[in-house]
């Protein structure tokens, strides 16, 4: 169904039998034909409805037709509806001159003639119909922005558009929060400011340089990153995840570009607590099984492009059990926090820590010279675990097993690395507790013990 505005004419005649004949006449363009018999009428009916053409009959008692439109066009409202004098009376030059200047466009004389008629009225109808539509989509254009600027007042996301040059033409309310300033101090701003760790020139520079201008400005592109920071008007900074896409017009050309960024920083924080439990240890803080894994297969990666050796040692506590079964649970996890603490102490900065479970613990010697190095590492760990340890008021000894191989001797295959140090750890434990052992010194005899052990 067509719900598009008809377009209106008013005929204003004193005589019935005119009124009805003008309507007859004006049937075949559509329109909707509006009525009246005065002046005075029809000055009430455009305050009411908008006509493309009024046809005035200038013969009319009390108010004429040059009086109704000399008043029709001086009012704001109404003065541009064209108006087109019919009239049957006085055709020279003085006469139709008053008429133009009371308002009207044309005249029609009486008797009507169909033809000029219909072809003067068509004229007004169609700029009508024109005007309309303009009007249709002038309102849709209004709406548009309105909903664009609603949805850019509201977005969860920094918005910011820029000039050819990369500064900073419109900007929403969320970019304004996130950059640290209001919208009067970020327009005309550059953009490589916030993009770049340098202010002035220097950001500039960088800019002039970047591969972001390069895809939007210069390409016509989109660019995208992720994971990057975004810096303030107050020079700090905060971990963004941002895109840029180019304006251009018809002909393909760049007219600016506009940037889409979020604040991450409470993402990273959230990836960075999801890494914290499947890597670590929820009690003691140390690796867990899966990063010793990791850090031990990147290890002997490492040892074997620089001609050095891993070593790897399995450590288990000696009578853990009888702490936990005489003090209860919680001395037990207090044991284990303070043993990963002494660890720690005992190894170099890029060494590793691990609790493997339980009372099990693991270290990686990363770029290892020779063996004796991890033995003095393994004396340093006895007699730290040694010392006592304090248990919410109770004073506890614990001594430990130690068992350690290199991939000296094992070659770079893991699996054979940790076997060989679990072996070791299992002869340690077995010859008294409280003690090391390093693989490549087992006996055959040993070695078969740990073997059927393990």
């Amino acid at each position: 169904m067509d719900d598009k505005p008809k377009v209106k004419i008013l005929v204003v005649d004193d005589r019935q039998e005119n009124l009805l004949a003008m309507s007859k006449l004006l049937k075949p363009l559509g329109a909707e034909v509006h009525k009246v018999d005065s002046g005075e009428a029809a000055l009430s009916e455009v305050l009411h409805h908008h006509f493309a053409v009024i046809l005035l009959d200038v013969q009319m008692p009390g108010m004429d037709g040059f009086e109704t439109a000399t008043l029709l066009h001086s009012n704001k409202q109404t003065s541009s509806i064209p108006i087109i004098f019919v009239t049957a009376i006085n055709k020279d030059q003085a006469y139709i001159s008053k008429g133009y200047q009371a308002g009207a466009v044309d005249y029609l004389p009486k008797p009507i003639n169909p033809e000029i008629l219909l072809g003067k009225v068509k004229v007004f109808l169609q700029l009508e119909e024109q005007r309309i539509e303009l009007e249709s989509v002038s309102k849709q254009l209004r709406w548009i922005s309105r909903k664009n600027k609603l949805l850019l007042d509201h977005a969860g996301e920094g918005i910011a558009g820029l000039d050819r040059d990369g500064r900073i033409s419109f900007i929403n309310p969320t970019a304004c929060d996130m950059l640290g300033g209001t919208e009067e101090s970020l327009l005309g701003e550059h953009i490589s400011q916030f993009v770049f760790n340098a202010e002035g020139e220097q950001a500039l520079e960088k800019w002039q340089e970047s591969q972001i201008r390069q895809d939007c400005m210069e390409g016509g592109g989109v660019f995208k990153t992720s994971d990057r920071q975004l810096w303030t008007l107050s020079r700090s900074n905060f971990a963004a995840e941002y895109n840029m896409a180019a304006i251009v017009n018809e002909k393909q050309e760049v007219q600016g570009g506009v940037l889409l960024f979020q604040d991450i920083t409470e993402r990273k924080k959230l990836e960075e607590q999801l890494v914290q439990m499947a890597k670590y240890d929820s009690l003691t803080g140390l690796a867990n099984r899966t990063l010793f894994r990791e850090f031990l297969s990147a290890s002997l990666a490492r040892s074997q492009r620089r001609d050095k050796s891993t070593a790897v040692m399995y450590l288990d506590l000696d009578h853990f059990k009888e702490i936990n079964d005489t003090l209860g649970h919680d001395a037990g996890d207090l044991l284990l926090k303070s043993v990963s603490e002494r660890l720690q102490e005992c190894v170099r900065e890029g060494d590793l820590v691990a609790r493997l479970g339980g009372d099990e613990f693991a270290i990686i010697l990363d770029d290892v010279a020779e063996a004796s190095d991890a033995k003095l590492i393994a004396e340093k760990i006895l007699t730290k675990i040694r010392e006592p340890h304090d248990l919410d008021g109770e004073e506890r000894h614990v001594g430990t097993s130690i068992g350690i191989a290199t991939s000296e001797d094992t070659g770079s295959d893991a699996e054979a690395l940790l076997k060989a140090a679990d072996e070791a750890m299992y002869v340690a434990k077995k010859n008294g507790r409280n003690d090391y052992r390093l693989a490549s010194e087992l006996n055959s005899e040993e070695k078969a013990q740990a073997e059927q052990g393990s």
